[in-house]
């Protein structure tokens, strides 16, 4: 088999970092290393990560301060496997993450695998693994599979896959002259739709196998304007990118930032005057009728859009009242 090598990016997380890797090391798939890439952490994660590679799977490396991108760029260029694999240290995995993910790989002769996931608040009890109609091997029960243009499509119209590192299997060849941009926020946006790009063929399997933990603490539950700012900007590049190298696309990946600029409005106040809220309303502005249109994208960019037809302002207040109520759900 294949060797996987899967990256744990690190920093500041010696409170879940332990945790994260005890869950992988009780993989039901023995081919495998962990590679913990130490960011400068400054609470005892650089210790811990060390004392964690003492157990013959781990090995931890310590670079120069260079954030989460250059963490995982680290993770790859020192990867011993052929097929690479993310994980994120403040969460967790099923026993059949990697087992799962390899198997509807290989099996449908995919670029890309994904699993499903789900979103427990940390400290509530994690139900486990589940798969569809309850047999727990949802490659037999009719896996999705997605080959050309299709397989970017459902990564910009969402459906069931996001743009993170995390829950996918990749082919290591496609990571040739693919990087996360350092020095910048928001870097998974600017990077795994390259990837979908560069895939003949991608998979997606209905058993969750990943914990993406939800604390309110997170940064996806707090307005950070420079992560909001390289959002816009990787999202509005992708448009680009797309519209030049993939225009059969293009209306997935405006549907796709129309998205975005709803998240970004989500976390602005009513009353911010910032220049990114004014390029925000002017994209929606010209978005809106697209997404309108487009029979194949989001019903609720379909109806948002309609709100956005109305006023960009009523998009932003409807927005903003469900960022609202979802941030009190988790206090």
């Amino acid at each position: 088999m294949k060797k996987i090598s899967v990256i744990i990016p690190v920093y500041n997380a010696k409170n879940y970092l332990r945790s994260c890797v005890e869950s992988l090391l009780a993989q039901d798939d023995e081919n495998y290393e962990l590679i913990l890439v130490d960011d400068a952490s400054t609470d005892g994660s650089s210790e811990l990560a060390d004392e964690l590679a003492e157990n013959e799977k781990v090995k931890a490396l310590h670079p120069a301060h260079s954030g989460a991108a250059g963490a995982r760029n680290t993770g790859i260029k020192n990867a011993e496997g052929e097929l690479i694999c993310f994980v994120d240290s403040d969460d967790t995995v099923e026993d059949c993450y990697l087992s799962y993910l390899r198997e509807l790989l290989e099996e449908n002769g995919a670029d890309i695998a994904a699993c499903a996931y789900d979103k427990p608040v940390r400290g509530e009890e994690i139900k486990g693994a589940c798969g569809c109609g309850g047999c727990g091997h949802c490659v037999c029960c009719g896996a999705e599979i997605y080959e050309g243009d299709e397989a970017l499509k459902a990564l910009l119209y969402q459906k069931d896959m996001m743009s993170v590192p995390w829950g996918y299997l990749y082919r290591k060849e496609l990571w040739e002259n693919v990087s996360f941009p350092e020095g910048t926020e928001a870097e998974d946006m600017g990077t795994i739709y390259r990837l979908f790009m560069k895939a003949a063929k991608v998979v997606r399997g209905q058993k969750t196998c990943y914990h993406y933990i939800q604390d309110k603490n997170s940064t996806i539950y707090t307005t950070q304007g420079s992560r909001n700012r390289a959002y816009y900007r990787h999202s509005r590049e992708m448009v680009a990118v797309i519209k030049k190298e993939r225009p059969a696309c293009i209306r997935a990946a405006i549907g796709r930032h129309f998205s975005a600029c709803a998240q970004i409005l989500s976390e602005l106040p009513l009353n911010d005057k910032s220049e990114l809220k004014r390029r925000v309303y002017e994209d929606i502005k010209l978005m809106r009728g697209t997404v309108a249109k487009d029979k194949e994208g989001r019903i609720k960019n379909r109806a948002a859009s309609v709100a956005a037809a109305v006023n960009p302002r009523l998009l932003h207040l409807m927005v903003r009242t469900s960022y609202i109520k979802s941030t009190l759900r988790l206090m």
